[in-house]
């Protein structure tokens, strides 16, 4: 009873020992393929497959079975009595019986696999045709998403201007009019001594401050006009090797306050595009800063670079877009200042050490790294160090062309 209902079991079976030849089969595969059992029995088992499938037979199927004692849902195409392909799901097992090794293989006929393969490549080829007739919607999605970029860095210009106009309205109002205010006093103090017997000591300390007092507002003005020019100048981008910039910020330094003030550990630094005289200047005024900043007799700094991923927008929410930017930074040893007030440090005309200075350098510095569509950001330990971090990204989606600003023909001093 058992063996009839085997032999009739709604799947094809056969079994094959190790050097190929059938031992044995059921009546479904005789059925299916249009074989009697002894037409098959003690031939190749090869005689059942098609061509493709005797050569994975010899490549794959049979070295899976004898290493792992097993194979599962292998898709095998069998050719029948009839010379007609007959897809099948095949399952085989590795046995053994008396110390022989068999191979037992069950399989079930997937008739429609063909038809759902056809489906398959005539939806691709659809979705192919499909895809070139919608280039010009494609393209128009990459002018919108362009378009979102550019808003966005014009709401962060606007946005920053905005900012930089209070800043502005507080200098002229304070700032400018204090070294003035202290210029008439002085003045009107000179008139009234002159007119009397006062000493020429007195006189001449008068003169010094009345000295020192204009050049702070000579100062303070060139500040404002690099700061403005900063806003006025457009200019293309290009690539920039920040290791040359390094060199020529460090010889300058050297000319204008002497050697051995600055003592610099450079990394290797990364191309980018950008701005190379607004570049030039931000490293100038972080490097002087350290020499100014210092302490003892040398200004120890290092700088070095990273490549991060940030996501280049900021004003507009729900946007994202990763790009590459360099993660420039840069410590002094010096002596540092209140990390409390970090965030002022780049307000324009802020001081956060009691050492002399306008609070220009890092002020101009965040415009520059704004100008790039980068940021800026510091962190300091009194007595201890200063870490200036840039973000800048390392290639500008605008073509080469953008809001930012160029240096050439720039204010002087």
């Amino acid at each position: 009873m058992t063996a009839a209902v085997f032999d009739k079991a709604p799947c094809g079976y056969f079994s094959f020992a190790d050097d190929g030849t059938v031992q044995e089969v059921n009546s479904t595969l005789c059925s299916l393929m249009g074989y009697a059992k002894e037409d098959l029995l003690g031939r190749p088992v090869e005689t059942l497959f098609t061509l493709p499938t005797r050569i994975f037979y010899q490549t794959h199927f049979f070295p899976l079975v004898k290493m792992q004692g097993h194979a599962e849902e292998l898709f095998l195409t069998l050719l029948t009595k009839a010379n007609d392909y007959l897809p099948v799901l095949l399952n085989a097992e590795r046995v053994e019986v008396d110390g022989v090794w068999y191979t037992a293989c069950a399989f079930i006929v997937v008739h429609n696999r063909k038809k759902f393969e056809d489906e398959l490549v005539a939806a691709r080829k659809e979705a192919e045709q499909a895809l070139q007739e919608n280039t010009a919607l494609q393209k128009t999605r990459e002018a919108l998403q362009l378009q979102a970029e550019k808003l966005d860095a014009q709401m962060q210009m606007v946005e920053k201007q905005n900012y930089e106009l209070k800043q502005l309205n507080r200098v002229v109002s304070h700032d400018l009019r204090e070294p003035l205010r202290k210029i008439l006093v002085y003045a009107d103090k000179l008139k009234t001594m002159l007119g009397t017997e006062e000493s020429t000591g007195h006189l001449y300390k008068d003169i010094e401050r009345l000295h020192r007092a204009s050049q702070l507002m000579q100062t303070t003005v060139a500040g404002l006009q690099q700061y403005v020019w900063l806003n006025d100048k457009a200019g293309q981008f290009a690539p920039v090797d920040l290791n040359k910039v390094v060199e020529r910020v460090q010889q300058k330094l050297v000319e204008e306050m002497g050697p051995g003030l600055l003592e610099l550990r450079a990394d290797p630094l990364p191309m980018l595009e950008g701005d190379e005289g607004q570049l030039e200047l931000l490293l100038y005024h972080l490097l002087s800063n350290a020499i100014k900043f210092r302490r003892g007799a040398v200004a120890q700094v290092r700088v070095w670079a990273t490549i991060i991923q940030k996501n280049r927008f900021k004003a507009v929410e729900g946007k994202y877009k990763y790009e590459d930017y360099v993660k420039l930074e840069v410590r002094d040893e010096g002596i540092g200042f209140d990390p409390t007030f970090r965030n002022d440090a780049f307000d324009l005309f802020k001081r956060v050490s009691y050492i002399d200075g306008r609070g220009l350098g890092l002020a101009l510095c965040k415009k520059i790294a704004e100008n790039h569509f980068g940021s800026i950001s510091a962190d300091s330990r009194e007595g201890q160090y200063t870490i200036i971090t840039v973000l800048l990204p390392v290639v500008h989606g605008y073509g080469g062309q953008g809001p930012e600003h160029s240096l050439q023909g720039q204010p002087k001093d």
